[in-house]
């Protein structure tokens, strides 16, 4: 999408499709992202799927509803890949999000202390600049299948009311 030149100042326009972006290191999180994406698109919605290890930030800006799939990975850190995306993000923060609305599953293993803590960081990071968020994080296990029904429910639901509401 080409900027919009208002003289002194550059404007995007957002685009009123979702994002669903992820974090993988063995594949689960890819997995969930590709079946949101199709289920979503399945129900109309013009989606974007993007692959943290090669997405800008700014994409963040650039949707209304974000949705984040990731893992966990060793001590608490973010996937491999990921890394520049989470410490774009998470670390130094400050864009406005004001305009979106979003969502995490968060996927981990039980058997680590910083369980699911990269979902969780990014989870805190979109609400502190500013995104409202439509369906509360779901903190997945190694058997993520439940969890991950119960957030695409739950999300899928909160994108229709949404969807209504501003029709």
């Amino acid at each position: 999408m080409r900027p919009l030149d208002f003289g002194p100042t550059t404007f995007t326009p957002m685009k009123s499709s979702i994002l669903v972006i992820f974090g993988s290191v063995t594949g689960n999180s890819e997995y969930c992202a590709d079946k949101t994406a199709k289920e979503l698109r399945e129900k109309g919605h013009e989606v974007v799927s993007e692959n943290m290890a090669d997405a800008d930030p700014m994409m963040l800006k650039e949707h209304e509803t974000v949705l984040i799939i990731t893992s966990t990975y060793g001590d608490g850190e973010p996937p491999d890949g990921a890394e520049d995306f989470y410490n774009a993000v998470v670390k130094k923060g400050g864009l406005d999000l004001s305009h979106a609305q979003f969502s995490v599953l968060a996927l981990g293993d039980t058997g680590y202390d910083q369980f699911c803590k990269c979902g969780i960081d990014f989870d805190a990071a979109l609400e502190t600049q500013g995104a409202q968020r439509i369906h509360p994080i779901v903190l997945a296990d190694t058997d993520y299948d439940a969890p991950f029904d119960e957030w695409k429910k739950g999300v899928f639901a909160a994108i229709a009311e949404r969807r209504a509401v501003t029709a």
